[in-house]
């Protein structure tokens, strides 16, 4: 596996020639699908030669891994026979990588005159990613009960980064004498340990080399007739005795729970939310409690969240991670609710144009994401979310709501039990801490001894009537961002902010007020700007204070709460350096999970976590590549810090 396989870049579009109803990849001298039969010819391939949709009536959750995504037409006509068939509460995943994507106007032009895959089409190219960076692209169709997940880069390296169990090989592709460098040893190692007994395959190539190497991966092979002129195709039933797989890290476990009812999540933040809703649109019931009479009151109640990327100069963990949040966040929010009307970060001083003219060189970055504008760069598909009218619109799903405030946990006889100011509240069998800072007091409070690096950063914003107002501030249609933001209008009114202050340990836990001077302060971010002269026309109305939870290394922590004290003998002497394969996995404590420090990010960040702990907890494929599950682990700061202990 590279040490990189998902560079913060664009990928490269496929350079082909569209003729005789089919299509040339000019790449790989071959063809995408045969003309006039492509489609019947891959239901045959790969639909009738995995036993589909047999194979997938017995199973709630079925898996499938595609090589090469090519046009889409294995995934639209599995979609089509998925929609047909699948009971109520069945879930299909998707998944399929592919390293030259098309861009959606090829796709459109190639799959929308396909009259019998009209109506799946058109939902598929509306939720396309149109910024085609490197990674992964988890794409969800509700009505139908199915997840996408587009893993853009090297077949190997996209493979060798997920964490799934796969039902279904779809070996496509082009063919092994056009690329080589696909059909090799590593893909074929991994596609053997993604999978499990009676995992099912098939591919149109019946090469001697492949042959060998499924058989010598765990697969019993079968030569088929196959489709129209073409004598044979293959397939081929895992049937080896399933090994575990070994993961160079093994602090950074994934665990998932058995019984996957009676869970619940404390704290209703957007954190809170984005879980509950992402449990109900895979069929389950989830509980929320919170102190507040409904979801997003306090720190996730500002009325207008900005949504945009975070990028550096580095190509960090903390820039991928972002960037792959905030494409998903943007196709998550409702049009209803999210204002994509861009954010433009204006550069005042000659550093911060000398930063944005070094970010923009260095990355091969789509102007759909990132472009100079206007003393400044602009990020187009980035803007505001109407907080409220998101947290409304998702309240409507949740079927139990509790307003409690819970000071205490205890785990007994298999559930946990929640208490405020002794009496007890609630049981449930899986728990979920999503209660901002308020999870340090309360594992305190619960005599739980874990502990991790969170501080507590008291937050104001201000607002102020611009309506009417022939202002440069007032009728810019852009978040405006500096060293603070300004909102567009909404309503005659546009946001201020935000302060950042320390707060000290005593202070965490109680309300977060606004202080008197939350106008002077917000306005002086934009002192050295033009934009200073005119804030000072105006005077906020209205202001409100929250806490947000921050984290040393900027990212936020996802995942099973783990024994800490355990964890500790185990991995004691990681510092000297002992082979990886000694270490135990980490023990998970009691089917515990948190989410917690999202800093001023949780708008972006929340719905692609609230997706992988979801998948974490329900045991399906997880939406983040394994690099960036590790760069949210809980686990991580024990790690690191037994791991430079001397």
């Amino acid at each position: 596996m590279n040490k990189n396989p998902f560079p913060l870049a664009v990928t490269t579009n496929p350079i082909v020639q569209i003729e005789d109803d089919s299509v040339l990849s000019n790449n790989f001298k071959d063809i995408y699908f045969q003309p006039n039969n492509g489609l019947e010819e891959k239901k045959y391939v790969f639909l009738d030669g995995n036993n589909l949709p047999q194979n997938w009536k017995k199973k709630s959750v079925f898996t499938i891994a595609e090589t090469g995504f090519g046009v889409g037409f294995n995934f639209l006509n599995t979609l089509k026979l998925w929609h047909e068939t699948h009971e109520k509460n069945q879930q299909l995943h998707y998944i399929s990588c592919e390293l030259f994507p098309f861009d959606i106007q090829q796709l459109d032009d190639i799959l929308s005159p396909i009259e019998t895959l009209k109506p799946f089409t058109k939902i598929f190219l509306e939720k396309y990613p149109q910024i085609k960076t490197y990674g992964f692209h988890r794409i969800r169709f509700e009505e139908f009960n199915c997840t996408l997940t587009l893993i853009f880069g090297d077949c190997v390296d996209a493979f060798e980064n997920l964490d799934a169990k796969i039902d279904a090989w779809f070996l496509d592709g082009f063919a092994p004498s056009k690329n080589p460098q696909m059909w090799s040893e590593k893909l074929f190692k991994r596609v053997s340990q993604l999978s499990h007994q009676g995992t099912t395959l098939s591919t149109y190539s019946v090469a001697a080399p492949l042959k060998k190497q499924l058989t010598e991966n765990g697969f019993v092979i079968q030569k088929k007739k196959g489709f129209g002129k073409k004598r044979e195709m293959l397939t081929a039933t895992f049937q080896d005795e399933q090994t575990e797989i070994f993961d160079k890290q093994p602090w950074a476990q994934t665990f998932s729970v058995k019984e996957k009812d009676e869970i619940t999540i404390l704290g209703a933040g957007i954190a809170g939310l984005s879980i509950a809703d992402c449990f109900y649109s895979y069929g389950k019931k989830a509980t929320m409690i919170d102190r507040q009479v409904k979801p997003c009151l306090e720190t996730s109640g500002n009325p207008q969240a900005m949504v945009m990327p975070s990028f550096d100069l580095n190509d960090s963990p903390e820039a991928r991670f972002y960037l792959t949040a905030f494409l998903y966040a943007v196709r998550y929010y409702s049009n209803q609710f999210y204002h994509p009307v861009g954010v433009h970060h204006l550069a005042f001083t000659e550093k911060q144009q000398s930063w944005q003219d070094k970010l923009l060189n260095k990355f091969n970055l789509p102007e759909l994401l990132i472009k100079y504008h206007d003393r400044g760069i602009l990020y187009p598909s980035a803007g505001w979310l109407d907080t409220q009218g998101h947290a409304e619109d998702k309240f409507k799903k949740i079927d139990n709501y509790i307003n409690a405030e819970i000071d205490k946990i205890l785990f007994e006889d298999g559930l946990w039990h929640h208490f405020s100011n002794g009496e007890l509240i609630h049981k449930c069998k899986t728990l979920i801490l999503a209660n901002g800072i308020n999870v340090v007091q309360l594992l305190a409070n619960s005599d739980i001894d874990y502990h991790l690096p969170l501080t507590a950063k008291h937050g104001q914003i201000s607002y102020f009537k611009t309506e009417n107002s022939d202002s440069i501030i007032a009728k810019s249609p852009h978040v405006q961002l500096a060293d603070g933001y300004i909102t567009p209008q909404s309503n005659g009114v546009q946001t201020c902010g935000a302060t950042f202050d320390h707060l000290p340990e005593n202070q965490w836990f109680q309300p977060a007020f606004p202080g008197e001077d939350h106008w002077q302060r917000n306005i002086e971010f934009w002192k050295d700007t033009d934009h200073y002269s005119e804030l000072l026309r105006f005077q906020s109305h209205q202001t409100r204070a929250g806490i947000r939870v921050t984290i040393p290394d900027h990212l936020p922590v996802c995942g099973a709460v783990i024994d800490q004290k355990q964890f500790c003998k185990d991995y004691h002497d990681i510092h000297h350096g002992r082979h990886w394969k000694q270490y135990p996995k980490p023990n998970p404590i009691n089917n515990l999970y948190i989410l917690t420090g999202l800093g001023s990010r949780g708008f972006c960040s929340a719905p692609l976590l609230a997706e992988y702990l979801c998948n974490q907890i329900l045991g399906q494929p997880l939406a983040l590549n394994k690099q960036l599950q590790k760069s949210v682990h809980p686990n991580r700061f024990l790690y690191r810090k037994l791991k430079t202990d001397n």
